[in-house]
């Protein structure tokens, strides 16, 4: 009895957790949209204002372009690069994987510099070739946004690739089909859901991306700055909840269809494949390794671009080293403490976090007492999926700052945005421990209550430590994202609550670009080396799981 009533405190808990800070905050900024300026209820009154103007058609407009633009050109890089990694025989495939992952360590406004730096007016590669070209603007978005999902896409098509049934190419050989009508007829096919699923998770991404357009945008107005326009620059906070509600769209849209491919992969899953046997092509590996090269070139030009310079004197006139602009202050307060601040919040958001997503997916996946809890659970822990960051950040925004709710204390705290954090990132660890969980045999809740162990001794010796290698990803996912996220917190900072990634707002707004540099160097540098020392834990896990597993 005791056992039952923990468990069902414990979902409770959660749940009402999930409610407070998730449902009832969104739940207030689509009433918000609905209600003009003293509180009142009208209608569609607001959308029609907004929708009905020129400037939202432009915006709109603007945001289509700029996002299909980028989701086409990372999804075609990302696939010719998947290929020749996995379905070819180039040297150093290894190094080719993890330079690939590189923009997932770095804000997304740390490709717009670069950019700045080496296509600019001032820019290094403008002035040794003598053009004349704006990136600012159009082109400017769309190279930082397709940086920005290269290495979502690459992974989705990586795994996609790699499920290919051999048998079915072994098949096509024996009856003579040529190789390209191999690709088109097996190969293609066979990645549908990989295709799927890169183009709406891409397409999200970049649609809802705030750091690129904010840095790299200029006039060229897209939804995401527009929304940051309404809500802190003119306090239209009506009108900001409208466009929060819109960027709502394309994400449900990702998330059904998303739901939709993850039902039929499990249906369709096959385990008596073999695995696919990549044949000697001398003209193939050539063509692929020189195209990955390419790729490679670019994001290290990026990041070196980056690095350099954070170090230099004056881009580009004055290449001589220096520090000084790591020894910046933003309205008194150092780079130093806003970049202690990001380490404390994202150390924070992790340890939070990964507890509430375990508690959740372990309710969720094998909660016995309280079912109809354990499936409400379930939907509150991948409705964050399709909640972009910015609704979060506003949604907080609205309900946290009134006067009448008892958690406004909350406002202009670390906990805010700890919460924020804990909240936009939350359905991945859920996901990912939730995985983890199915894998473990349910018969060892069975024979605890046969043997009468307790179930908090079965939770900590028996169930944690099996779900150890999801819990450790899950924190590793929450403390790198937590460091670069600006989308959802940049409405809930208060001086003395500013991180890193907004004071990279605040240099470039000033035009300090290089002390803006200087900021995604030291988020850089944390989290490769945050992931780094993370992997050698989880490969020593693993290494002490085989001996054990061999005595």
């Amino acid at each position: 009895m005791r056992k039952d009533k923990a468990q069902r405190v414990l979902s409770i808990a959660v749940i009402s957790f999930l409610i407070v800070f998730l449902a009832i905050p969104v739940c207030g900024l689509l009433f918000r949209a609905f209600q003009n300026f003293d509180g009142n209820f009208v209608g569609i009154e607001n959308f029609k204002a907004y929708l009905g103007t020129r400037g939202f058609k432009i915006t709109l407009g603007n945001s289509m372009k700029v996002t299909l633009t980028a989701v086409g050109i990372s999804m075609i890089t990302a696939f010719v690069y998947a290929y020749g990694v996995n379905k070819s025989n180039i040297k150093c495939k290894g190094v080719f994987h993890w330079i690939a992952l590189l923009p997932l360590f770095a804000p997304t406004m740390t490709h717009s510099i670069a950019l700045i730096y080496l296509f600019g007016t001032k820019g290094i590669i403008t002035n040794l070739l003598g053009l004349s070209f704006d990136i600012y603007g159009f082109w400017g978005i769309v190279l930082s946004e397709a940086l920005y999902v290269f290495p979502v896409v690459y992974l989705l098509f990586s795994m996609g690739l790699k499920n290919g049934d051999n048998r079915l190419y072994e098949a096509a050989e024996i009856m003579g089909i040529s190789s390209m009508r191999q690709f088109f007829t097996i190969t293609i096919p066979n990645m549908k859901f990989s295709i799927i699923t890169a183009f709406f998770s891409s397409f999200t991404m970049a649609f809802t991306d705030f750091g690129a357009p904010k840095i790299i945008g200029g006039r060229f107005s897209v939804l995401a700055t527009e929304i940051y326009k309404k809500m802190l620059g003119q306090q239209d906070f009506e009108m900001g909840a409208v466009i929060g509600v819109i960027l709502i769209i394309p994400a449900v849209i990702a998330f059904i269809v998303d739901y939709y491919i993850s039902k039929n992969n499990k249906m369709e899953a096959d385990s008596k494949g073999t695995k696919y046997v990549i044949q000697p092509n001398k003209s193939r590996d050539i063509i692929f390794t020189v195209f990955n090269v390419i790729i490679v070139v670019f994001i290290l030009m990026i990041f070196a671009t980056t690095i350099l310079s954070s170090f230099v004197e004056s881009w580009p006139y004055n290449m001589n080293l220096t520090t000084k602009w790591f020894n910046f202050n933003v309205l008194g307060m150092s780079g130093i403490e806003m970049f202690g601040n990001s380490i404390f919040v994202s150390i924070l958001t992790a340890i939070t976090g990964t507890i509430l997503a375990f508690v959740a997916a372990y309710f969720s996946e094998r909660g016995k007492i309280f079912k109809s809890g354990s499936k409400l659970i379930y939907l509150l822990g991948i409705l964050p999926n399709a909640i972009p960051g910015l609704t979060i950040g506003i949604a907080y925004m609205l309900f946290f700052n009134k006067a009448a709710n008892p958690l406004k204390f909350l406002y202009g705290t670390f906990a805010i945005l700890i919460l924020a954090n804990v909240i936009h990132f939350f359905s991945t660890p859920f996901l990912t421990i939730s995985n983890e969980l199915k894998t473990i045999d349910k018969e060892y809740e069975n024979a605890s209550e046969v043997m009468g162990v307790k179930w908090s001794y079965l939770l900590k010796n028996v169930i944690i430590p099996l779900s150890l290698p999801a819990i450790l990803e899950s924190f590793s996912y929450y403390f790198v994202n937590s460091m670069m996220t600006v989308s959802a917190i940049v409405f809930l900072y208060m001086p003395h609550t500013r991180v890193a990634t907004i004071s990279m707002i605040n240099k470039v707004d000033t035009g300090e670009m290089a002390a803006a540099a200087a900021v995604a160097v030291m988020i850089i540098f944390t989290n490769v080396i945050f992931r780094l020392v993370f992997d050698r834990i989880v490969l020593r896990i693993k290494k002490k799981r085989l001996k054990c597993s061999k005595v």
